[in-house]
């Protein structure tokens, strides 16, 4: 069995929403305080109308910002994003990998060379679930295929091997 993209349906998502999704998402990766803190994602529109960089902040203390993690976007030597202070997320690695390799799918509510910051507090459940569907008509799974496999030929050893 093997696997065959989707093509990704045709969407009016802004950028800063499939982004704050993917935060929402994985929040207890990020958040160690399990009341409250603020996480802050900030990005630059390059020249180009893409995101040139992006920076990822948590609040827990008052006043006091940690970096989770940056990511600059450049296809040459862009490794994606890089974590920090302690903070790690695969599954947000992955979405925000994601997110930038297909920004093109989403709109840009910002202008050429501005600045755009999204600040985003705990989740509750209904917007856990609402980013979940988000992130599954965004990114949708592959789906399997079904091939037919042709029976396999026995190939017999001669005789004289087989003593």
């Amino acid at each position: 069995m093997t696997t065959t993209p989707q093509s990704l349906p045709a969407q009016n998502v802004q950028l800063s929403q499939i982004l704050e999704s993917a935060v929402v998402l994985n929040w207890s990766d990020l958040v160690r305080v399990a009341s409250g803190g603020l996480l802050q994602v900030e990005y630059h529109i390059g020249g180009e109308r893409s995101v040139d960089s992006l920076k990822m902040w948590c609040n827990t203390t008052r006043g006091y910002w940690s970096l989770i993690c940056d990511y600059s976007v450049n296809p040459g030597w862009s490794n994606g994003p890089r974590f920090s202070n302690g903070f790690h997320s695969r599954n947000l690695g992955r979405f925000l990998e994601s997110i930038m390799l297909n920004q093109n799918l989403f709109q840009h509510a910002s202008e050429v060379n501005s600045n755009v910051v999204i600040q985003i507090g705990p989740p509750t459940e209904e917007e856990i679930a609402a980013a979940k569907l988000q992130m599954a008509e965004a990114f949708p799974a592959p789906v399997p295929v079904l091939r037919k496999v042709a029976p396999r030929l026995q190939v017999g050893l001669p005789s004289a091997v087989l003593l």
